[in-house]
């Protein structure tokens, strides 16, 4: 990803805290002869001092098997995003953009045992429905439905061995500019989380 310094984003906290707030993300894998991409939910599980991304997909879904323990993929996160106008900066002379937060997270996924399939599709779906009033377990089903649900399901992991995150929010423009967008956007009926955080970064 190109990433201008004035628009990095290297604090882990902040990389994570985006994943978790926007967990659906886009994998992409160097398929045989054209990239191959799946949409799936995703959680970061930390352990120790590393970073995973856990997730699964159906068994039907061809993807996985293109998880040879070598081959590098990529996930993107896409959070907050929108247009901005020329006509919301408080100076002049300034042209149309679009800002936006993304991470992308590179590592080799592998799968995991039956076992651990349980756990990570346990673990997704608790982090899910919590905060629901009356919250969905797994422990709902009947044995049998549950395992051959278990059964259609492959569950995986991808060590986060390389994070980038471009926070491109006007970090090169004045702060004045930058209010003025942010206005602008909540104005027009925009996402109000890209204006929020366009108002907590400083200029570079």
């Amino acid at each position: 990803m190109y990433i201008p310094k004035h628009f990095a984003e290297d604090d882990t906290d902040t990389i994570t805290g985006l994943i978790a707030a926007f967990p659906f993300g886009v994998l992409v894998s160097d398929g045989a002869g054209a990239p191959l991409a799946s949409h799936l939910p995703f959680l970061v599980e930390r352990r120790g001092d590393e970073d995973f991304l856990i997730a699964h997909m159906a068994s039907a879904n061809p993807h996985w098997q293109m998880f040879d323990g070598d081959a590098e993929a990529l996930v993107v996160f896409q959070g907050p995003h929108g247009y901005v106008s020329p006509n919301w900066y408080a100076s002049v002379g300034r042209v149309p953009t679009w800002n936006y937060a993304a991470v992308h997270v590179y590592g080799v996924p592998r799968l995991v045992s039956p076992e651990r399939t349980h756990e990570v599709i346990a673990t997704l779906t608790r982090h899910f429905e919590s905060g629901l009033p009356q919250p969905w377990s797994m422990d709902a089903l009947a044995e049998g439905r549950r395992d051959a649900l278990l059964a259609a399901l492959v569950a995986f992991e991808i060590p986060m061995t390389r994070v980038e995150g471009k926070w491109k929010l006007g970090q090169n423009m004045s702060d004045a500019d930058r209010a003025g967008a942010a206005t602008g956007i909540e104005t027009a009926g925009g996402d109000a989380a890209l204006a929020t955080l366009m108002r907590g970064v400083a200029k570079k």
